[in-house]
């Protein structure tokens, strides 16, 4: 009984596929052939998929357990890099340093005219912004 349904759906499959193949003209056959050879592409491609994602959640249950990231223990503490100064409220010369020729040292040893200066692209030009540019450079 089981092989009766397999034989009469595949005389009746491709049956169907004959008549609808003289029914319809060269560009409509092309367009059909080449949705099915897509299909037929595409899923071995979904099928590696799936496989390599099930294999990288397995591979991730498993590393959870001993090891972080690039191999290194789940317990290895953070590296952070802090730039010792640097937005600093008077940021000056490095301790030690001797003021070039012109410029005073001020009390606390920073340099007397060291202040930083931020100009903003797009803001609008103030009268101290147009009188040290015309003084200084």
């Amino acid at each position: 009984m089981k092989w009766t349904v397999i034989i009469v759906g595949a005389v009746f499959a491709v049956a169907l596929a004959v008549v609808i193949g003289n029914r319809m003209s060269a560009d409509a056959m092309a367009v059909v052939v080449g949705v099915v050879c897509g299909i037929g592409a595409s899923v071995p491609t979904c099928l590696l998929l799936v496989w390599a994602l099930v294999r990288r959640a397995q591979g991730t249950a498993a590393g959870a357990e001993g090891h972080g990231r690039n191999g290194a223990g789940v317990n290895y503490p953070p590296v952070v890099v802090v730039n010792p100064g640097y937005g600093a409220q008077n940021y000056g010369p490095a301790l030690g340093m001797i003021a070039p020729p012109g410029q005073l040292a001020g009390a606390n040893g920073s340099l007397a005219g060291s202040s930083r200066t931020f100009k903003v692209v797009g803001d609008e030009e103030t009268l101290e912004d147009s009188i040290s540019g015309a003084l200084f450079g």
